[in-house]
């Protein structure tokens, strides 16, 4: 049985590649992800979305331009379910398929004006969350973590 990583102890930065940092590193980051949607969970239910409804509302507001298949693809989520909640919400006029270049099929996604106004409460929760964790850090810290997060996210 493996034994339990201590995430608690001082970082120290000449061994940001071991594994035990490593493992540290990956469950601060999915804890971090778990309260960034705790925090927005009072202004989800206000909008009265379901947490896919939010999840990706909220990758189109971020990532806007997107195509279906790409956007889909991201979420990680099967074509049925992603087309039958983009097909609610593009029902409700959340969002606007726009098509991209010559090819008719494929429609870039962004959100609606009803789609920004809907989803600004939670994003003002992920801000003020965000904004709150960045000060406790530091110009230097938060330039490392968009760059860790970019590389992350590539």
């Amino acid at each position: 049985m493996a034994t339990p990583v201590n995430l608690t102890r001082p970082f120290d930065p000449r061994l940001f590649l071991i594994d035990q940092e490593l493992d540290r590193g990956a469950g601060l980051l999915l804890s971090g992800a778990d309260l960034l949607l705790r925090a927005a969970e009072p202004a989800r239910k206000a909008a009265g979305l379901s947490k896919t409804e939010m999840q990706i509302l909220m990758a189109i507001r971020y990532r806007p331009g997107l195509t279906v298949g790409q956007l889909r693809g991201a979420l990680g989520m099967t074509v049925p379910t992603f087309a039958r909640i983009l097909g609610q919400l593009d029902g409700r006029g959340l969002v606007e398929k726009q098509r991209e270049g010559a090819d008719g099929r494929r429609r870039k996604l962004t959100l609606s004006d009803a789609g920004v106004t809907l989803t600004t409460p939670i994003a003002i929760e992920l801000r003020e969350r965000l904004r709150l964790a960045f000060r406790a850090s530091g110009p230097e810290a938060v330039a490392g973590a968009r760059v860790l997060l970019e590389a992350l996210v590539k």
